[in-house]
């Protein structure tokens, strides 16, 4: 049995990032329907410090969709990039957007927590 190659480990890494936004976008819909937070965002210990429940799906629907579309596409794209063109650049740019996507999540997040 010959051992796992990094595109073997990248290969699984980026099925999980998909199937995470994947995750993140439906919980996104349900959280704006039903008012009531995601697991996924909120801890269930965490859950009754939240005043507004309402409130803070309103606040992080947008913001979850976002990332949950990110995260699709970064995957998307460096799945493509890794079997069809094999293009470097597209690597390294695509783990900065989402990178940097994931940091302005984090701070939205965070501003959702605080003003509920």
């Amino acid at each position: 049995m010959k051992p796992f190659s990094s595109n073997d480990i990248m290969f699984v890494f980026d099925l999980i990032i998909l199937v995470l936004g994947v995750f993140w976008i439906i919980s996104a819909i349900h959280m704006k329907h039903t008012g009531i937070p995601s697991p996924i965002l909120i801890a269930k210990e965490e859950l009754p410090k939240i005043k507004h429940p309402e409130k803070f799906c309103r606040l992080m629907c947008r913001p979850t969709v976002v990332l949950g579309v990110i995260a699709c596409l970064y995957s998307g794209a460096d799945l493509f990039n890794r079997f069809v063109t094999k293009l470097p650049f597209v690597d390294l740019f695509g783990v900065v957007c989402f990178l940097i996507v994931c940091t302005w999540y984090v701070k939205e997040m965070r501003a959702a927590k605080e003003n509920n």
